[in-house]
């Protein structure tokens, strides 16, 4: 494996680990002050931590073009950022 690729892998890993630390704790504030803005998110941060992580997998393990990945990813991220915005206005 080459030392690039293994790099990426490590640091995909952290931030699968930091993004789903930070999911659960904001779900778990949200089960404790039963804030909805806090559930989306929660919701938010999960779609976007494992999304991003998923279109690793999918460029490196399927062989999706780095423009594809790029293009996923961003996708995924704004889908995060979208469910977030829907917290922020329904409270």
């Amino acid at each position: 494996m080459d030392l690039l690729v293994a790099s990426l892998l490590v640091v995909k890993l952290a931030a699968l680990v930091l993004g789903g630390v930070v999911s659960l704790m904001a779900y778990r504030a949200y089960d404790r002050t039963r804030i909805a803005g806090l559930q989306y998110f929660a919701l938010g941060l999960a779609v976007i931590t494992f999304g991003t992580v998923l279109v690793g997998a999918f460029h490196h393990l399927g062989g999706a073009s780095i423009t594809l990945g790029m293009l996923l990813e961003s996708v995924i991220i704004c889908a995060g950022f979208a469910v977030m915005i829907v917290g922020l206005y329904r409270t």
